[in-house]
């Protein structure tokens, strides 16, 4: 927590010096991090935000991060921030359909950063440091942050279901490689791609047979 602590700071020192943005910082206490969300995204938007830039508590980043994804010029970009325990893996995903037996398999496949530059659209990016045009907040439906099951009981986070909802409206998300580099995510340490032991072909995650999204509705 001291880690991310001291690169909020840097982050803000940094942007206060560029003088291109107002920067309001928001937090959310509570468990339920997909309701969290959601109020961060209310209160931003009510307070006339631009863009929200989303940056997860356990997470180490240099002070010009929102420099660089506002310099993409895309609605959703991230970072394709790595897993923090054992074994470490990529969070940013693809997602493949294939027919089986007359069935529609979808397959999840986690992105490579290794030995790649600029940015990619990609079906889903983690929150770890993503940015988000507020007019995307205008498109998709609420509420922006769930969780969906599968048919099989596995649960996709509300980062993940967020993306969903984006690439259902035509919205293209996108990661950085080049920032995913210098992103850290804090454990018994800081696992970053250093710590990625596998490459591309093993990185994909087994799938369902007939493994279908379905969202669990909840009463409000």
């Amino acid at each position: 927590m001291a880690g991310f602590c001291f690169d909020l700071a840097r982050l803000v020192q940094y942007e206060a010096n560029r003088g291109v943005n107002e920067i309001e910082l928001l937090q959310m206490p509570g468990t339920l991090i997909f309701t969290q969300r959601e109020k961060l995204a209310v209160e931003a938007l009510e307070l006339g935000a631009d863009q929200l830039l989303w940056i997860d508590s356990d997470q180490r980043f240099p002070a010009n991060t929102l420099e660089i994804l506002q310099a993409r010029g895309v609605p959703v970009i991230g970072v394709n921030a790595t897993t923090r325990r054992e074994p470490i893996l990529p969070t940013a995903l693809n997602l493949r359909l294939e027919k089986r037996d007359g069935e529609t398999v979808q397959i999840w496949e986690k992105v490579e950063s290794r030995k790649k530059v600029g940015i990619e659209q990609v079906t889903a990016v983690g929150f770890a440091a993503t940015l988000v045009d507020k007019e995307v907040f205008q498109q998709i439906p609420r509420p922006w942050f769930d969780i969906i099951w599968t048919n099989a009981g596995n649960v996709i986070g509300e980062d993940v279901a967020f993306c969903v909802k984006c690439l259902e409206q035509s919205i293209p998300v996108h990661v950085d490689h080049e920032l995913s580099m210098h992103i850290g995510h804090l454990g018994v340490k800081a696992f970053g791609w250093d710590d990625v032991k596998h490459g591309p072909d093993h990185l994909q995650r087994s799938s369902d047979s007939g493994r279908k999204l379905s969202r669990k509705k909840r009463s409000h």
